[in-house]
């Protein structure tokens, strides 16, 4: 087993809803000439909107930007296959001041990987358009936003990437880091009656073929038992030392849904903490947030290179596998054909 990392004090970053917020909402139509050259590369997006399944105090639809990259290859004439990206409670782009309206390290490096393989990258942000910039410094109970919340994000997504030109609407993947790969749980969830509500009704788009969490918040899929059921094929990536959303849980989670057929696999990586594919930083405990297995004590994250390595093989490995052509998606009520779900321990 790999030996724990040295532990570095981090520096809480202000955190301003409203001035952030407006900002940010001034500083959108300079997201894209900056978004390129921020991601090492990266083509330029295009900045969308998306009509949210969610609706606001008045009853109207709530609206939510995005940015969509395009693949500069095409793997398959009837179009490219698309990846939803879903953020963590940080949001989806960087920190640093000044740079503000680019991609996160780790989501330009996601992104980057996932157009080399050929894939159309959708990154819905639901924080900015709610006024939030992050919500990992708010305790889980007085968070607004949420991962309930998000999942109706996430069917808006799929009902918008499914008509895009361009795109094999039979063929949309969903993933999601931390508080993102949460709402991909509850995304996914077939035993929910609004997403059963919406995969039933007339016109509704294909299913998502794959769906991918990283190191997500697992307890509330567990406790909910029966009642929680995945609608698609389903990885799970956590780090074996995670202390913000603890592989237990999830393990757990494994177990109950291959004792019923599911197909949900884990993947525990030894040695790993929370946020462990991380492509750049040191590990270090981050005291701002209240959240984790010992509130008010911090929580550890930070990259592992070699198990971010076998994470990215393992992803690319699972959507290449499920968004091949000849795989045909599950149909409405049914979870697909049963994977293996025993926890893997990677060393």
């Amino acid at each position: 087993m790999t030996a724990r990392p040295a532990l570095l004090a981090a520096t809480p970053v202000a955190h301003s809803r409203g001035l952030v917020a407006t900002l940010c909402r001034w500083l959108a139509p300079f997201a894209l000439a900056f978004a390129q050259s921020a991601a090492g590369g990266l083509p330029q997006p295009v900045q969308v909107k998306i009509t949210s399944q969610d609706r606001d105090a008045a009853g109207d639809a709530i609206v939510i930007s995005a940015l969509l990259f395009r693949p500069t290859r095409n793997v398959n004439g009837d179009g490219s296959p698309l990846v939803i990206a879903l953020h963590g409670c940080g949001g989806m782009f960087a920190t640093r001041a000044g740079r503000e309206t680019q991609l996160s390290t780790r989501f330009a490096h996601w992104t980057e990987v996932l157009l080399d393989d050929g894939y159309a990258v959708l990154w819905p942000d639901s924080f900015n358009p709610r006024d939030f910039r992050t919500v990992c410094r708010i305790r889980y109970g007085e968070r607004t936003v949420n991962a309930a919340m998000r999942r109706l994000d996430v069917l808006g997504a799929l009902e918008f990437a499914a008509e895009l030109p361009g795109i094999d609407r039979s063929r949309i993947a969903l993933v999601g880091w931390s508080h993102g790969g949460s709402t991909a749980l509850a995304s996914v969830n077939a035993q929910d009656r609004r997403i059963a509500d919406f995969r039933s009704r007339d016109g509704a788009p294909p299913w998502f073929r794959a769906v991918v969490a990283f190191y997500p918040g697992c307890a509330r899929s567990l406790k909910a038992g029966g009642r929680w059921r995945p609608g698609a094929p389903l990885a799970i990536h956590i780090g074996e030392l995670d202390d913000w959303t603890p592989a237990a849980p999830c393990i757990a989670l494994g177990e109950a849904q291959r004792a019923a057929g599911a197909p949900l696999t884990i993947d525990v990586y030894a040695g790993s903490y929370h946020g462990f594919d991380a492509p750049a930083g040191r590990v270090i405990v981050r005291k701002d947030v209240p959240n984790g297995v010992k509130p008010g004590e911090g929580v550890t994250v930070g990259p592992n290179p070699a198990a971010r390595a076998l994470a990215d093989a393992r992803v690319r490995s699972f959507l290449r596998h499920h968004l091949a052509d000849a795989v045909a998606a599950p149909a409405a009520g049914a979870s697909g054909a049963p994977a293996n779900t025993t926890p893997k321990e990677i060393p």
